[in-house]
């Protein structure tokens, strides 16, 4: 028996077999300009930077684009242009993009980052029913379980069919006064 070692360099296998092919057809869609700086960012951020904006500049200047861009100018230790760049894209945002960024950023222990999305999203768009769910999340991490249930039932009155029990669920967790931010 004989033992050796192998190692591959995993994101530079990664990063040519995507740069081959942005040089067939997906160079002509959006997704395969997306997709490279968004694997490649946290390994190789600066490399990333000239696709992203090049795909800005052929006219995807998107929610998705912007958010990626400010990740790979996180990584680059360039916060104020990171921080510019995410709000460029949060005011290009989808209601819906907004509210799932900010579950998101729940999700990374950034809560007071979301409620602000949250909040924003309610003064701009409050008849949209994931928009009460968002502030049923801020008045839950308050203590504030009652006005957390009126959001979360106005929530249920719009949510789509496949959704209601999930909205259902929460609202028996915040009427038994739990965080359903936990």
């Amino acid at each position: 028996m004989v033992s050796f070692k192998v190692s591959v360099d995993v994101h530079g296998v990664v990063e040519a077999s995507l740069k081959r092919q942005l040089r067939g057809l997906s160079q002509y869609t959006w997704e395969g300009w997306t997709t490279r700086p968004t694997i490649c960012s946290g390994k190789r951020p600066a490399s990333t930077m000239p696709e992203l904006q090049q795909q800005i500049d052929r006219g995807e200047d998107r929610f998705d684009n912007e958010m990626t861009k400010s990740r790979v100018l996180t990584a680059l230790n360039r916060k104020d242009e990171a921080a510019a760049v995410q709000k460029k894209a949060l005011g290009i945002a989808t209601p819906l993009q907004s509210h799932i960024y900010a579950r998101q950023l729940q999700g990374e222990k950034r809560s007071e980052e979301a409620f602000a999305i949250f909040r924003e999203n309610a003064k701009n768009h409050p008849n949209l029913w994931f928009v009460h769910s968002g502030m049923a999340r801020i008045y839950s991490s308050q203590g504030k379980f009652d006005d957390a249930v009126k959001e979360m039932k106005l929530a249920l009155t719009g949510a789509p069919d496949n959704t209601k029990s999930f909205v259902e669920t929460l609202i028996k967790r915040l009427e038994a006064k739990q965080d359903i931010n936990q």
